[in-house]
């Protein structure tokens, strides 16, 4: 719901914290920064619906595009393993490559709606927030709480693969990031390829709704990590 109070600006001010704001992001105190931005979102924003919801499906279609790449790098590796494998291996080879095919249209179908999606994104603090984060392609190992959130699900954070931070395709930028139930290192880890069970799947990729109020704990942490990069 809009507030009315929050809708009235000082431009003023507003040129003066712009100011700081390039101050802060050339040095090593970016994250002051993002704090100060999270707390003007928190003070400013007109309608949390609307952030909301947008926030929830940036985040999912980023998650999605994630999943895409590690599944490409997860049939990779065995096209690879099983090209020098059995005749009944090789048997497999097809239908994994008319997959990659299939992935290959879908990558670039979600990279339109997440461009869309980043086009929509409201005007303010979260904006600046979101993009100025996403200037550099790891941005996602800024985050202490990422870090350790992918740890505790079961991720390559919580190993000395380090998979995380080596993304499997130079080419899918936007598909880089933690471990989703796609990630071959931890099927191979938790399982045995093909067989991820249920209860690993969701350990590795548990829900989150920030449509949904009052927001759960992950749901917030997912927000501010996301979005602003704050543990």
């Amino acid at each position: 719901m809009k507030n009315p109070v929050k809708q009235i600006r000082f431009p003023a001010l507003e040129e003066i914290l712009d100011l700081i704001q390039d101050v802060a992001e050339t040095s090593s105190r970016w994250i002051n920064w993002q704090i100060i931005r999270g707390k003007r979102h928190i003070l400013w924003e007109t309608d949390w619906d609307v952030v909301s919801r947008w926030a929830q499906s940036i985040i999912e279609t980023e998650e999605r595009l994630r999943q895409i790449t590690q599944r490409e790098n997860f049939l990779k590796k065995y096209i690879h393993k099983y090209h020098a494998g059995s005749e009944a291996a090789k048997a497999a080879l097809p239908d994994f490559i008319e997959e990659l095919i299939a992935l290959d249209h879908e990558y670039m179908r979600l990279e339109r709606i997440y461009d869309t999606l980043l086009a929509g994104c409201p005007v303010g603090p979260i904006r600046s927030g979101y993009e100025w984060i996403r200037k550099e392609p790891q941005w996602y190992l800024k985050s202490e709480w990422l870090r350790q959130d992918c740890a505790r699900r079961g991720g390559c954070c919580g190993r000395q693969c380090k998979c995380c931070e080596n993304p499997p395709d130079p080419m899918r930028r936007k598909g880089w990031g933690h471990c989703t139930a796609q990630c071959a290192c931890c099927n191979d880890e938790l399982e045995d390829g093909f067989r991820l069970t249920e209860r690993n799947r969701r350990m590795l990729q548990p829900d989150f709704d920030l449509t949904v109020y009052p927001w759960s704990d992950y749901s917030r942490e997912i927000f501010r990590a996301y979005i602003w990069s704050l543990d």
